[in-house]
């Protein structure tokens, strides 16, 4: 059929307003429901793909690696929990697999990860005891416990340098004495420990508790429940006791049973701690 040029405009004008009237009706209806549809597909996407392979390396003791430990348990996200002794640690070092030349590490997909404090923060995000609101305060608190470890490291080590970071060796010239060793430990039980626990104290305190953050539990939560809890049964560090301490200390006491009574660290501590609620 032959149209002239004046007919198919005419056509087309009716067409194109057509079109436009279809789209007005239905395109807020289209919107409602990729606004309901985008979230669906989102959570839909996200299941779909593949959990990723977690493989925790560290000693077979509790130290920097607990908290990663309990952030993934809490957060009942599948990992691989390696144990191994300082031999294992040199062949991991010598092995090129240690970015930074020490334990823990966290193979992702088999890609190694390292530093205890990112990877803590890599569990916490993962298992939602890192929110974004609450980053500023948990990091305090945080770097507050790595100050009070940095204080730790010459006792633990019996060194003022600790280990070379290639070789793990200790640096012979920077050992201490028995009267070092003696001194260091009588600044963190009279000075040290007392005055880093009174701030935690106090920000606990201004937190309404039972954790850090409130109502909710927390990464640093987890840090300092390792650590204080340690630090009772003596296994935290030797020759610190900070039963008397922490008797002054309420709130932290406190902290350390509300952790230890969550249900997913309780059955971790039965399971592989042996400890019972």
């Amino acid at each position: 059929i032959h149209f002239s040029h004046e007919t198919r405009h005419a056509l087309m004008m009716r067409l194109l307003g057509a079109v436009r009237t279809t789209a007005a009706t239905l395109l807020p209806v289209a919107a409602s429901t990729i606004a309901i549809a985008a979230p669906l597909l989102l959570v839909r996407r996200l299941r779909s793909r593949a959990t990723p392979s977690l493989r925790l390396t560290y000693l077979d003791i509790k130290g920097y690696a607990e908290p990663i430990r309990l952030a993934l348990t809490v957060g009942d996200i599948p990992f691989e929990d390696v144990r191994t002794d300082y031999a294992g640690v040199h062949a991991l070092r010598e092995s090129g697999r240690l970015p930074f030349g020490q334990v823990p590490l966290l193979e992702i997909d088999g890609v190694p990860h390292c530093q205890s404090l990112a990877l803590l923060r890599y569990a916490g995000i993962a298992s939602g005891l890192y929110p974004p609101e609450l980053q500023l305060r948990v990091d305090g608190v945080e770097e507050t416990l790595q100050d009070i470890r940095k204080a730790f490291t010459p006792m633990w080590y019996k060194n003022a340098a600790g280990r070379h970071p290639k070789t793990g060796d200790f640096f012979s010239a920077t050992a201490l004495n028995a009267a070092q060793v003696a001194a260091l430990q009588a600044a963190l039980n009279d000075d040290i420990l007392p005055g880093r626990f009174a701030m935690l104290e106090r920000v606990l305190s201004e937190s309404g508790g039972p954790f850090f953050c409130g109502e909710q539990m927390t990464t640093c939560d987890l840090s300092y429940y390792v650590m204080g809890s340690g630090l009772v049964d003596g296994s935290y560090c030797e020759g610190i006791d900070a039963t008397a301490l922490l008797r002054e200390c309420p709130k932290l006491r406190g902290l350390v049973d509300a952790v230890r009574a969550h249900p997913r660290v309780a059955e971790w501590n039965e399971r592989v701690n042996g400890e019972k609620l």
